[in-house]
């Protein structure tokens, strides 16, 4: 299909939209470019020469301590078989010359200060000798003791350096021109096709949203009538694209509306199931501590007296527990103390221990916290547990340490297990989620550690463990007794 073309509009429009854009973009990544490059060669001359001074520096200064002229001046005369070297040239500490090759030679002034200079860590500089503009590069040599016992300088002609700089500049600039005359011979071509190109591109746009790609949108070029057209069709995608977004956002509110409900219905849930179970094991954990209480009255060694302790403590716990239990889900009443991060970790162990559960501790510094201690035992003795059932004949492991400049404290509990899904870590510390078969966990111990945590301030986040399970780490503020509230 052929259209009326304006010739000079469209000149017009190629050459202010189209050629002149392009030209200066590539005239400005030319000169960047062209600098860059300039920089790199002349850094790359110059890292020539210094590898030659390098390469013969151990021999010449070798050479100087065994006073052996013929292999300084061998030494000497090598560097002008590897690179274009224009002079070489050996001084001793005062500035004299000792043997020199080149066509021209610096002065005993030029040689002090280059020795000066090397001593402070400058080696490189250009400089100008008997009239010639040259590159050079020092290396100040050392006796055995370690004191200055001369100076080795390399030169370079600066010309060498300038006529390969120049010898890209015509070269770039001339790729430049070459490269513009062939655009310029291409749009001046392509403006016969200025209306048919972009009405083909409007309609390759039309096909793809056809064909499913939704994503696409049309290229806004040309006159302005097919400017127009392809704003107008960009526009309705976008409407389209929005009410899908709208419908999407919907389902994902619907879902986690669904999503809380649940959560509702389950902490209703543990709020029945604690208190029956508060009900039922009050009166017998009143009980059996106090018949442990009257037995420790009448106990006649030290050992009866340790077993009874243990027993109230437990039973302790167990109340605890219970009561933790009525009250997860809003804050804690439970009263803050002291205590020792080594005794409640070795607490814990010997806790599992006596469950038949195994477990390393990593000793690191003692650190003092403020917490509840009966809620932080029971939070690092499910861990514990949790940590030894998923690998029962492997390793599991407990650290801590200080960080933030020892104001957080914080406790890993690692494992050899099969370690826990990217998709199950959040949801884990839910109430009722659990990963173990069914009749084998409540799926509470995780929440009632995350909720224990949460009411000191911590965190508590599920990673994969350097013994290749699942490492829960637990992170508590270190507050002093006058910060918990």
């Amino acid at each position: 299909m052929r259209f009326p073309l304006m010739f000079s509009s469209l000149k017009r429009v190629l050459i202010l939209q189209v050629v002149a854009p392009v030209l200066i973009m590539l005239g400005v990544i030319l000169a960047g470019g062209q600098m860059v490059i300039e920089s790199f060669i002349e850094e790359r001359m110059q890292r020539d020469l210094q590898l030659v001074a390098r390469a013969i520096y151990l021999p010449v200064n070798q050479a100087l301590e065994r006073q052996d002229l013929e292999q300084l001046e061998e030494s000497l005369a090598s560097v002008f078989g590897i690179t274009e070297v224009y002079g070489a040239y050996l001084f001793d500490t005062e500035g004299n010359r000792l043997i020199s090759f080149g066509a021209v030679n610096p002065t005993k002034r030029q040689a002090t200060t280059a020795l000066e200079k090397t001593l402070v860590g400058e080696f490189a500089h250009y400089e100008r000798i008997r009239g010639r503009n040259v590159y050079s590069f020092f290396l100040p040599l050392f006796d055995a003791g370690g004191a200055p016992s001369g100076l080795l300088q390399v030169t370079r002609r600066r010309s060498d350096m300038d006529q390969a700089l120049v010898t890209i500049q015509y070269a770039s600039w001339g790729g430049f021109t070459a490269v513009a005359l062939l655009i310029l011979a291409v749009l001046i071509y392509a403006h016969q096709r200025a209306v048919g190109r972009p009405i083909e591109s409007l309609l390759t746009s039309m096909r793809k949203v056809e064909q499913g790609d939704a994503s696409h949108r049309a290229e806004l070029t040309g006159p302005t009538e097919i400017r127009q057209l392809a704003n107008g069709l960009n526009g309705m995608l976008d409407a389209m694209k929005a009410a899908e977004e709208r419908e999407v956002a919907q389902r994902k509110a619907q879902t986690l509306m669904s999503d809380r409900l649940r959560q509702s219905e389950n902490m209703a849930s543990l709020g029945q199931v604690s208190a029956g179970v508060a009900h039922e094991l009050a009166a017998p954990l009143t009980v059996v501590d106090g018949r442990a209480r009257r037995l420790l009255k009448r106990a006649q060694s030290a050992d009866d007296q340790r077993e009874l302790e243990d027993i109230r403590h437990q039973a302790g716990r167990m109340t605890s527990i219970i009561q933790q239990l009525l009250t997860f889900g809003r804050a804690s009443s439970a009263s803050q103390q002291s205590l020792s991060v080594r005794s409640w970790v070795h607490h814990a162990q010997a806790i599992v221990a006596e469950e038949g559960y195994l477990v390393d501790v990593i000793e690191a510094d003692d650190i003092s916290i403020q917490g509840d201690p009966l809620g932080l035992e029971q939070v690092l003795i499910n861990l514990l547990r949790n940590a030894r059932q998923a690998c029962p004949q492997g390793q599991v492991q407990v650290s801590w340490q200080l960080l933030d400049e020892g104001n957080t404290l914080a406790l890993w509990v690692d494992d050899e297990g099969e370690g826990v899904d990217e998709e199950m870590r959040n949801q884990l510390f839910d109430p009722f989620v659990t990963t173990k078969l069914p009749g084998q966990g409540s799926g509470l111990g995780l929440a009632i550690v995350n909720r224990v945590i949460k009411e000191h301030q911590g965190r508590i986040e599920i990673s994969e463990s350097a013994l290749g399970g699942a490492r829960f780490l637990m992170t508590l503020p270190i507050l002093v007794e006058g910060d918990v509230s």
